[in-house]
Order: C-alpha cells, then structure tokens, then sequence
C-alpha cells in the first residue's frame, strides 16, 4: 500500500469499469469517492467518453449513489475543445461529428459548434476553421464523406479519444477511434489525439484544477488508457481489476460484467499487461480496498 504512505491533493478516476460496469454500480464505488473527500482528495471523473455532457455524466453517478457535481467531471470532448481553443485562439467555426458532450465542450470553450451531417450545404463546410471527431452512434458514410473534405481542406482535426474496441459483455462494439481510422485513411491526415492514453489529457486535468503531478494519482481499469496515461504523464497510476479483463497474451477481452467483489479481490495482485507494455504502481481488485477507513 505504498499510496498511502504519500500525500494526494487529486484523483484522476476513470468511470466504466472502474465505478460502475454499464449499468451497474461496483460495489464500495460511492464509499470510496466519500473516503477521498474525507482526506482532502478532490476526485475527478476523468473519462473518455465523449458523447455525454458533465451534467449527463452526474446524472448517471448519482443515480448509483455517487454524489459529485459538473465541474468534477473531465471529459476527452472538453480536452479537445481546449486545443482547438488555443490553436485557433478565438471564437471559430468547429466542423464536428459528435454527441451533445462534445456540442457543449465546443460551446464552452467559446467556439462555434458546426455539425457536419451529409446534407450540410457547402458554404458553411468551407466555413469552418477546425474539425473535431467524437463518437456520434448515429453516423453514416456521407457525414464522414462531408467531414473528409473538411479534413482534407484544412490539413488536421483533432479526435476526441482512440478508443478502437469498446468492451460489451457480449464482444465489442467499434469506437471512435474507428472513426478517426476512417477519416485518417481516406484523407492521409493524422489526428490530434486529446483523450487517454494521450499525456496531454492528464495535463489538461493538472491545469484546470490546478494540481501538482506529484500529489495527483491516476485510478482505472485498463492498461492501454488508464494505466498508459497515467504512466506517461509520470504519475502514480494504480490498476483495478473490476473492468476490462485480458486474455493470456495481454489484449484486452471484454467487461468483467458478472464479477462480483469478491471474484474481483481474487484475482491476481501482479499487473496484467503485455510484455513491455504499461505496469500501474499497484493493482486492486477494485476501489472498494483503496484509501480504507482508519488509515487516514
């Protein structure tokens, strides 16, 4: 337990797979996001979905017994909206496809949110001074056609999260980083990455709430965002086994959907990553058995 033997200021949490899995709470999350409180630890929902806005996010905690409030929660949607701010350094038009977490990040970050549909007329296509791509489940292929073209024309966009593979019980389904794939192949140009496993997500998250890194610590289920964020930006990172499980060559398999508390605790304490790949800190079962009361 050598976290306990340093001081935090700041907790970067990852949120399926660490507090809930789909639709179920992890046994102990709320507890857990109680006991940082309680020490002075300010918890941050710091998650790579980027279809849903804070307030959706904060809704769906709270409904499991979660308490936290909009402004604890970092979204890659609301990173991508901070570069795109600096580079341009003002008030421009942002051709995206997305969901209403990366609409309201494009508007809070004082830019001009353009939704890029197959049928949005040219002119305002030709308007647009950034591009930003976040998972949009309703998408089809000439969105992407008319998005390509806005890629193609301004040279770069920015991708919300890489996330190729997103876990289901059942298998998987593709993520954003799919969609990234698919604009990069057809128009040669490579994206801008703002979510994990990307430093500059973790630095995005040390600059708004002001935190130290040396006093902030990274908590999450999987090796390739998590964990690799955490260990990039030079963090103390520690992996719980509640969420993504890995098969024996280290690639990641699906949600552990059915594990209870204990199956969680039993599982082994070694890091389960890919040779040479990234190796948290420490490894939990889950956040139940971090920070226990009494050893404040």
């Amino acid at each position: 337990m050598g976290y306990l033997n340093r001081s935090w200021e700041l907790a970067l949490i990852d949120l399926d797979g660490t507090l809930y899995r789909g639709d179920r709470v992890i046994a102990g999350a709320a507890a857990f996001v109680e006991r940082l409180r309680v020490r002075g630890i300010q918890p941050v929902f710091f998650t790579n979905n980027a279809t849903r806005t804070p307030a959706q996010v904060v809704d769906k905690l709270m409904s499991m017994g979660i308490r936290c409030t909009p402004d604890e929660v970092c979204t890659s949607a609301q990173a991508a909206a901070a570069v795109i701010r600096a580079s341009t350094g003002g008030s421009v038009p942002v051709a995206y496809i997305g969901m209403d977490g990366l609409r309201e990040a494009i508007l809070e970050a004082g830019l001009e949110p353009l939704e890029v549909r197959a049928g949005t007329p040219r002119p305002a296509l030709e308007s647009a001074k950034a591009a930003a791509i976040g998972l949009d489940t309703r998408v089809t292929y000439g969105d992407l056609a008319a998005f390509c073209r806005v890629v193609s024309r301004l040279g770069q966009f920015v991708l919300t999260n890489g996330d190729v593979r997103l876990p289901v019980e059942d298998g998987f389904v593709p993520g954003n980083g799919a969609l990234g794939a698919f604009v990069e192949t057809a128009t040669g140009v490579a994206p801008v990455v703002t979510g994990k496993p990307e430093p500059r997500f973790v630095a995005y998250a040390l600059q708004r709430y002001g935190a130290r890194p040396e006093r902030t610590l990274v908590i999450g289920d999987n090796l390739l965002t998590d964990v690799a964020a955490g260990v990039r930006a030079g963090l103390y990172t520690i992996q719980v086994l509640s969420g993504v499980r890995y098969a024996a060559d280290g690639e990641p398999q699906a949600r552990a959907v059915g594990m209870s508390p204990d199956e969680a605790a039993a599982c082994s304490r070694e890091p389960q990553q890919p040779a040479g790949q990234w190796a948290p800190d420490e490894v939990y079962g889950s956040v139940d058995e971090l920070f226990p009361d009494g050893d404040a």
